[in-house]
């Protein structure tokens, strides 16, 4: 199999203990809008957008929750037509891909070569968005704009217009531990900048992460705060302990996404 054993491990490993919206709707399924749905967990954060001329999936997730989400998905759309939009290549993200076949499949403007590498040729994309794509489907209007590189090489978002909902795919982990890794090209200053744009760039009320709770405009902040503190932690050993401390109640996976695996990685990257 071509799927990176260490996607499926991150997968696994780190993104099953984002658990806090489960406690209080163990289904995973939050309802933003009589047209909007958010399915959490089971991989990356996905949406489900029913517009009178298409249905939209973002982000497909991994294993059984990707067969889930796709007879959900099936169920709401019934003869209209189904466009999937990938925010970035990461296995928890892609791999129910599979399932859309005939569907256009959007990803970012990744090398083909690199992307072939990573996955299964089932689930890789149709199309490559390279910097923006609009589409106008009637009671939505969807924009995808790729941030590039940031968490991985080629970074996108997606906007509702009219539910002025904004999905920034792992450009934004909510009180999770970001994961960032060289073959993914995660690089943090561009990152901080990605978040800046999401911050500052778009007018949602509502932003859906790719890990952990959905919520407003402080979701990006508080990421872009452990990444400040991360860097000044890096330059001044002194207060390592002190900054890794603030984010203790954050959810890790021990041998890849911790406070301390950032700095090093901070470090390392000089």
């Amino acid at each position: 199999m071509k799927k990176n054993k260490m996607l499926l491990i991150l997968a696994i490993g780190l993104f099953m203990p984002v658990v806090t919206i489960m406690a209080s709707n163990p289904e995973g399924i939050i309802t933003l809008s009589n047209n909007l749905t958010v399915v959490v967990g089971g991989g990356g954060n996905s949406g489900i957008l029913v517009t009178d001329r298409a249905v939209v999936v973002i982000d497909t997730k991994m294993g059984d929750e990707a067969k889930k989400l796709y007879d959900m998905v099936k169920e709401k759309a019934g003869d209209k037509q189904i466009i999937v939009i990938n925010t970035h290549y990461h296995a928890d993200h892609v791999s129910g891909n599979h399932f859309y076949k005939g569907s256009k499949i959007y990803m970012g403007n990744y090398d083909k070569a690199f992307l072939e590498k990573q996955l299964e040729p089932e689930n890789m994309p149709t199309d490559f968005v390279k910097d923006s794509l609009i589409l106008n489907l009637g009671t939505e209007t969807v924009e995808i704009y790729n941030l590039g590189q940031a968490h991985t090489w080629q970074d996108m978002v997606v906007y509702l217009k009219k539910n002025k909902v904004l999905f920034s795919g792992d450009l934004v982990f909510y009180k999770v531990i970001p994961f960032v890794m060289q073959v993914s090209g995660a690089n943090v200053d561009k990152w901080i900048a990605a978040l800046n744009k999401i911050i500052n760039h778009y007018d949602y009320q509502t932003l859906v992460p790719g890990h952990g709770d959905p919520g407003g405009k402080e979701l990006p902040k508080t990421l872009k705060a452990y990444f400040t503190d991360m860097k000044m932690a890096a330059k001044n050993p002194s207060k390592e302990k002190e900054l890794i401390t603030k984010y203790k109640d954050w959810a890790t996976a021990p041998t890849m996404a911790t406070p301390r695996i950032t700095i090093d990685y901070i470090r390392n990257s000089k």
